[in-house]
């Protein structure tokens, strides 16, 4: 799931759920204003997982959906950004944001207080520390379940998504971004090491293990290493299967890509695999 430690590595993270440089954006998201270049990276960090809010709200509400008046958990919520987003501009009756670490509320207001976007934190706004195989909710508690950029870092997918059909309620509905997927241009999360794309592919586990923490070694080295070690590998396919084996019907689905040079070393891996790099969708229970 999303770490609330994600926020120091604002230097090499893009807007969420799109290609960072040098690939371009997505036709279907929205470009950075120019002038956002010369944001704070802290600054940057903010304004995009509020982005990503809006875009939950614009996706949902494209079929008539809503997170206003709803009781509403984000399954992997970081460091809360997205669900302030979600409950000042979707108006939710409560949002819950679980998280393996819990989320540092007093960290979230100062930063929003800094970024000029909230006083204080909404009374609706819940964080609860939650577990890798079980939510601390009650059966059916939810009408919206949210999770953005944490399904490639579930160890066991099918396992979530079985525990998210038991909290939501029959009539609710998911809505689920993942960004990068592992065998996309970038699904190593190694951009400081290897700007260039599909090094996660084309070199050994050891061979980059050994640049990031001897040779070229980072303030966030380890974390990194650590996150790549952990990533799941899923792909667009194996999602559907775990949220198909985990009682959830997909109604809508958008796919994230741009352009990419394929190395030789990988031209035999299917195109759906290199080519994919993300997924925004909308999921509803399945009746039993």
């Amino acid at each position: 799931m999303r770490d609330s430690a994600r926020a120091l590595l604002t230097r090499w993270r893009s807007r969420p759920g799109e290609p960072t440089e040098p690939g371009p954006a997505p036709a279907a998201e929205a470009a950075a204003p120019e002038e956002d270049a010369g944001m704070f990276p802290e600054s940057r960090w903010f304004a995009d997982h509020v982005d990503a809010a809006r875009q939950v709200i614009a996706f949902m509400g494209g079929d008539g959906l809503t997170v206003e008046g709803k009781q509403v958990a984000d399954i992997g919520c970081g460091d809360g950004i997205i669900d302030l987003g979600l409950v000042q501009e979707g108006n939710p009756e409560r949002l819950v944001g679980f998280d393996l670490n819990l989320t540092d509320a007093g960290g979230l207001l100062e930063r929003a207080r800094a970024e000029g976007y909230v006083d204080e934190l909404p009374p609706n706004l819940v964080f609860t520390g939650s577990a890798p195989d079980r939510i601390p909710a009650e059966d059916g508690e939810f009408d919206v379940l949210v999770s953005w950029s944490a399904f490639e870092h579930v160890s066991d997918p099918a396992g979530m998504a079985t525990e998210m059909r038991r909290i939501i309620r029959p009539d609710g509905v998911l809505f689920l971004q993942l960004w990068p997927f592992y065998y996309s241009e970038h699904g190593g999360h190694l951009f400081d090491w290897y700007p260039g794309g599909f090094a996660h592919l084309v070199n050994s586990d050891d061979v980059i293990k050994r640049r990031m923490l001897e040779e070229d070694v980072k303030p966030h080295s380890e974390y990194i290493w650590s996150e790549f070690s952990s990533l799941n590998k899923i792909t667009v396919d194996d999602l559907g299967e775990a949220l198909r084996k985990g009682g959830f019907d997909v109604v809508k689905v958008e796919l994230i890509t741009n352009a990419s040079h394929i190395p030789s070393e990988i031209a035999h891996l299917p195109l759906s695999h290199l080519l994919v790099s993300g997924v925004k969708l909308l999921a509803r229970p399945r009746s039993t």
